[in-house]
Order: C-alpha cells, then sequence, then structure tokens
C-alpha cells in the first residue's frame, strides 16, 4: 500500500496521510474496539468490526494464563473451553504459577489451534512479569503453532526489565522467541534501559550500564538483533523516538518536535503499530504509527479518531517545513 523509498520524514508522512484517508473506517473502527482484548480484523469485516459478541469472548484468564495482550482474528472464532468453569478456576487458584502442563488436555490444545489457526497478529505480555512464560510460550509454538503449518503470523514480544532475571533464562527466552520466527514475522520491542540490562544480562555483566548515547545504545542493540533469528528489533530509548533493526539495514527517527511528547508516553505505540500491521503497511510505516497514535493519545488524553489522528500528523508535517532537512530525516543504513 505504501512505498518504502523516501529520503526524509516529510514525504514518508505525506503518503502516509493519503493513505490513511482512504481507510478512515477501517480505522475508527478498530479504535472504537481497541479496548478488547481480541477483535476480528476491521478489513476483513466489510469495512466495519464485528466484535466477537459477549457469549463468545475470551475469559481475563486466557489472557492472563498464557501471558497474551491482544490478539487480532480473522473472523469470530465462537465458543471455546476457555470459558468453562474448569479452565477459569485452575487459573484463579493457580494465578501466574501454573505451568503448561496444567493446561494441556486434548480439548484445550483443539481449542487453542482453532484459535489460532484464526489468528492474524499475536502480541504477548512483558516476559518479566509473567512466571513460567517461557515454558508456556515454547510449548505453545511446539504443541499448537508447528501443527497448524501456518507462516503468516505477526507475533510481538516484549522482554520487561530483565535486570533480576538470570543470563540463563534470557538465553532461554531469546530463543524461543527467535522459534517463532519460523511461522511469521517476529517483532521485538525494548525501550532504552531494557535493551541496556538485556545486553549486561546477555554478556553475563551484574552491573546495571547507564543509557549515555545512542550510539553505544546502537551497538548493542545490532548485536543482540545479530545473534536471534526475528524480523524487526524496535528500540523506544530516551535519545531517538524509534530505531529499528532488520536484517537489510536499520533506520532511525530523530528530532521530531511534535513526537517528542512521546519520550514518557508509549503505552498507545503497540496500538498504532499494530494498526499499521493491520493495513499492511510495511515496518517504518507501521513504526510511524505507533509513534503517532501514541502521541495523538497523550497530546488529547483520548483515544483519537481517524480525523484527530490524520490531524496530528499534519501538524507534525506543518512543523517540520520550520526544522532544517537535516535535522527531521530517517537515517537509513
Amino acid at each position: 500500500m505504501i512505498n518504502n523509498q523516501y529520503s526524509n520524514t516529510h514525504n514518508v508522512l505525506v503518503e502516509l496521510v493519503g493513505s490513511l484517508q482512504k481507510v478512515s473506517n477501517v480505522i475508527d473502527a478498530y479504535f472504537d474496539h481497541i479496548q478488547q482484548r481480541e477483535m476480528v480484523n476491521p478489513l476483513l469485516a466489510e469495512g466495519g468490526i464485528r466484535s466477537v459478541g459477549n457469549n463468545e469472548a475470551l475469559p481475563p484468564e486466557f489472557f492472563k494464563g498464557f501471558g497474551i495482550r491482544r490478539l487480532i482474528l480473522d473472523s469470530p472464532h465462537g465458543r471455546l473451553s476457555f470459558s468453562d468453569k474448569y479452565f477459569t478456576d485452575m487459573i484463579g487458584q493457580k494465578a501466574a504459577s501454573f505451568n503448561w502442563h496444567d493446561l494441556k488436555s486434548d480439548l484445550i490444545l483443539d481449542d487453542l489451534k482453532m484459535l489460532f489457526a484464526n489468528c492474524q497478529i499475536v502480541e504477548f505480555e512483558n516476559w518479566s512479569d509473567r512466571q513460567n512464560a517461557s515454558d508456556i510460550w515454547d510449548n505453545l509454538r511446539r504443541d499448537v503453532i508447528v501443527p497448524l503449518n501456518k507462516k503468516d503470523f505477526d507475533f510481538i514480544f516484549y522482554l520487561g526489565d530483565t535486570s533480576k532475571k538470570f543470563a540463563f533464562d534470557v538465553d532461554e527466552i531469546l530463543d524461543i522467541i527467535s522459534g517463532y520466527a519460523l511461522h511469521g514475522r517476529v517483532t521485538l520491542i525494548l525501550d532504552g534501559q531494557n535493551a541496556a540490562n538485556l545486553w549486561d544480562r546477555v554478556e553475563g555483566d551484574n552491573s546495571l550500564s547507564e543509557i549515555t548515547s545512542t550510539p553505544g545504545l546502537n551497538e548493542k542493540c545490532r548485536s543482540l538483533f545479530d545473534t536471534m533469528d526475528i524480523s524487526h528489533l524496535i528500540l523506544l530509548d530516551s535519545f531517538s523516538l524509534a530505531i529499528s533493526f532488520t536484517k537489510q539495514n536499520h533506520f532511525e527517527i530523530t528530532n521530531c518536535k511534535t513526537f517528542g511528547t512521546l519520550k514518557s508516553e508509549r503505552k498507545y505505540f503497540d496500538v498504532g503499530y499494530i494498526l499499521g500491521l493491520i493495513l499492511k503497511f510495511d515496518l517504518l510505516h507501521s513504526i510511524i504509527m505507533g509513534l503517532a497514535v501514541s502521541g495523538a493519545f497523550a497530546e488529547n488524553g483520548t483515544k483519537p479518531d481517524s480525523k484527530g489522528l490524520i490531524q496530528f500528523i499534519e501538524k507534525y508535517m506543518e512543523e517540520i517545513e520550520s526544522f532544517r532537512p537535516e535535522n527531521n530525516h530517517l537515517s537509513v543504513v
């Protein structure tokens, strides 16, 4: 939908706005349902979006148990066994301490396969916040994802704070995340401090690093990315707004006055990034969507609609005109 051959931020945003104006109804439907942890892809719902319905919706215990933040579905999945009392009671009784063995049954596995066969995008919670996440996610891939023989997933992972994790555990989860790349695109999202802590754990350094510069952090993230078999690593740090690494190159979004408000407010980045994936944007434009949606949320204190999102991006475009071009660009290496 969007051409990726641009030399500066202004040109990227001009094309982005043009694309968004063509799908305003899809954007509005997406924002209307953003509080739901599962939704049907609005592009596949005749320009709108269909709720899965209260009688079909997965219970909160499902997302808590599997360490999943959000699912984007191809169609409503119908009622699954995860709403049954024995499943919700098991999650409630064991809280966050249960493992895959507790969950594994023929009924649950069959329903998991049915659910994930119908998924397009799977966003996981912070790994560091979920006890036994490695066990759950590794076996979810082996017992559910692999048998589906599906290669077009989008998986989004966050490690969170690894400073109190053992190096062995960190190495293990990086291998597990890389394993998901066999089944589609994998994005790992880190903030600056979490990236520095991750580097310390991988290198066996127990002294927590101070973030002193973007170049130093870039080098560490490039080294981390090169050890993994994933599609994208996105760094949201305190010096640049976003840095992305892929196998082909990396790019950096810097010196953005309007987007600069995001340095302390990134909680809705994933909302915009996932919207970019839904709209079939490339990585660059999906990241800009993440920054723009997060910025619009932060500026207005509420979720935007398509009009508000486009106005926010256009406001930034106007500010670019008063800046020197070299201070407002996407550095592509």
